[in-house]
């Protein structure tokens, strides 16, 4: 995050009063870019290791980690007041490069066994992450300074956020899949633990139901 902050400063620099659909794409490209190179660098040292797609969602949403708080720890040095906490931007912080790291890393996890198609999937899930990116420091950039965002700004705001989210969890549930198909065909562990196995039991009506659920059939493949 620091490199990529370098990186946003020097191009912005040089773009003689870039306006905010600019910096939003410079930021998101840079940040995002930079996020994959992390778990492609994870993925190539940890060779032997790295060999399922929750690798790449996991070690993606770490790299997502890092960039919040260094990015968190940037805006309270820069601040005049010597660093002000605002419970609000740091939760929206966390989540956004969370999950987009995660979603971006995602298909890198089949890098040994399909190279090809998860070098093409990861190039697809880095443009939506770029995408999701721009749009919400978009929707944050068109908010004058000071004043409260519109109706329709919030809206477009909470539905990004929502269908980030969905799209995150979507992927961690076929990651999970995966791995239990790969590493624990045999075992009755769940993606959800408790309480919400008791939760999906009811809604499903019975515990065979929620394994079939959260595990699709072997001939069900969830590479990208």
């Amino acid at each position: 995050m620091w490199l990529a902050g370098g990186v946003e400063s020097w191009i912005l620099s040089r773009a003689g009063g870039p306006g905010a659909l600019q910096i939003a794409a410079v930021a998101a490209v840079a940040e995002e870019l930079l996020k994959v190179l992390v778990v492609v660098a994870v993925a190539l040292l940890a060779r032997r290791e790295f060999d399922d797609p929750m690798d790449g969602v996991v070690y993606g949403s770490m790299a997502g980690l890092g960039a919040a708080l260094e990015e968190s720890l940037f805006y309270a040095a820069s601040s005049p007041s010597g660093g002000t906490w605002v419970p609000a931007g740091e939760l929206v912080r966390l989540w956004a490069h969370v999950v987009l790291g995660g979603i971006a890393g995602f298909s890198l996890g089949f890098w040994r066994s399909r190279p090809r198609r998860a070098a093409l999937a990861t190039g697809v899930l880095l443009t939506v992450a770029i995408a999701l990116h721009l749009a919400w420091d978009a929707i944050v950039l068109s908010v004058p300074e000071g004043f409260p965002p519109t109706l329709a700004q919030s809206l477009a705001g909470v539905g990004l956020m929502v269908g980030s989210l969905v799209l995150y969890g979507r992927l961690v549930t076929l990651a999970s899949a995966r791995s239990k198909r790969q590493f624990a065909p045999d075992s009755r562990q769940g993606l959800w633990g408790w309480p919400f196995d008791r939760l999906l039991r009811r809604w499903y009506g019975g515990a065979g139901r929620v394994a079939t659920a959260e595990a699709p059939p072997a001939d069900r493949d969830a590479s990208p």
